[in-house]
């Protein structure tokens, strides 16, 4: 490495010798977690920025990489000038900044083997904060513990969801599962791709799944943390479904949505609505790669592959013969109004299930 080359730049190192750190610039975009020691490396500079740029050691004292800008793109959606800092035969693990004439500095980056490690730690733990049914101990949640809010052991059936087996007004117990985004109601098909998501990950990425651990109650036990949460939400799937038929609920909702209360303030009565063939088809699909993905830990999780795999091939029937409607689950009247996550379109699901 080197001394920085440019006078402009000393003001900017005796603030950093002195503890300060000058504000980075909006201007030099890039992934400020860090990069891959052999991955593509690339940040994009918006704006007057003359031909070269530096990479830094993030305290302004080395310079690790020098390069040139790419040519400006023509565009017509936009008329911002911007040009790419391709510095990918930077390798060595540390932490730096990209640094160009006239704009200043970027926000500090790593480059590294596991450089985006806890990003997934985070991520996978942030399904633990959205379950439903469980008190968020201290222990595993830290400043957000709360206690336990919808329990779902007594939700109704609406009448849009009724049937010979299960007429309207019968109550049914369906716990567990993930809040919503940004509601306190669980729905089938969009829980459905984020198991499948969260299962696949581990089927294509075994190894490093199973060296993941992310502090959950059910960490250090036989089977991943990252199952485990996508369990979380499985378990309330199987609920979901109609005993009586096989078809699936659409969504375990209240009337309207709550106010801005915590879980264990909510008191409002619970539903789940009618059923639809997007909910079949999505539980159809999650039951079976579930039922293949929890066939090793049979031990641990004893019965619960078959008891998915027989769920998935019961729901792919109720598709087959009609016995679940093909429409929006508010395309009837019905007294909720809360998110559809509907569509009328099947056929992406059909070839996934």
């Amino acid at each position: 490495m080197q001394a920085p080359r440019f006078t402009w730049l000393l003001p900017l190192v005796l603030l950093a010798s002195q503890g300060t750190r000058p504000r980075p610039s909006d201007a030099i975009r890039l992934n400020q977690l860090g990069f891959y020691p052999d991955a593509p490396k690339t940040a994009f500079i918006v704006g007057d920025a003359g031909e070269t740029f530096d990479v830094l050691t993030a305290d302004l004292r080395d310079t690790a990489f020098t390069g040139r800008l790419g040519p400006p793109p023509r565009t017509a959606l936009s008329s911002d000038t911007t040009r790419v800092a391709d510095f990918s035969p930077l390798r060595t693990p540390g932490r730096y900044v990209v640094l160009v004439p006239r704009l200043g500095a970027s926000y500090p980056f790593a480059i590294g083997p596991r450089v985006h490690e806890e990003l997934v730690r985070a991520a996978l733990k942030a399904f633990y904060f959205q379950r439903a049914s469980l008190a968020l101990e201290p222990r595993y949640a830290g400043k957000w513990s709360r206690a336990a809010g919808h329990p779902d052991t007594q939700v109704l059936v609406h009448p849009s969801a009724a049937s010979a087996g299960r007429p309207a007004g019968t109550v049914i117990s369906s716990p567990g599962g993930w809040y919503d985004a940004g509601d306190y109601n669980k729905y089938i098909v969009n829980s459905g791709i984020t198991v499948a998501t969260l299962l696949s990950l581990y089927e294509d990425f075994p190894a490093y799944v199973r060296a993941l651990r992310v502090d959950i109650p059910e960490s250090g036990d036989a089977v991943p943390d990252l199952v485990q949460e996508a369990l979380w939400n499985l378990r309330w799937m199987l609920t979901m479904q109609d005993p009586s038929d096989g078809g699936v609920y659409h969504k375990l909702t209240e009337p309207r949505f709550e106010g801005f209360v915590s879980p264990a303030e909510a008191r409002s009565p619970r539903y789940v609505v009618q059923k639809s063939t997007a909910a079949a088809l999505d539980f159809a699909a999650v039951m079976a790669q579930g039922a293949r993905v929890l066939r090793p830990f049979e031990r641990a999780l004893p019965g619960l592959a078959d008891s998915a795999l027989t769920a998935a091939v019961w729901a792919c029937c109720t598709t087959r013969s009609g016995s679940t409607s093909s429409s929006s689950p508010t395309s009837k009247p019905v007294p909720t109004a809360t998110g559809t996550s509907g569509t009328n379109s099947s056929g992406p699901r059909r070839s996934l299930a």
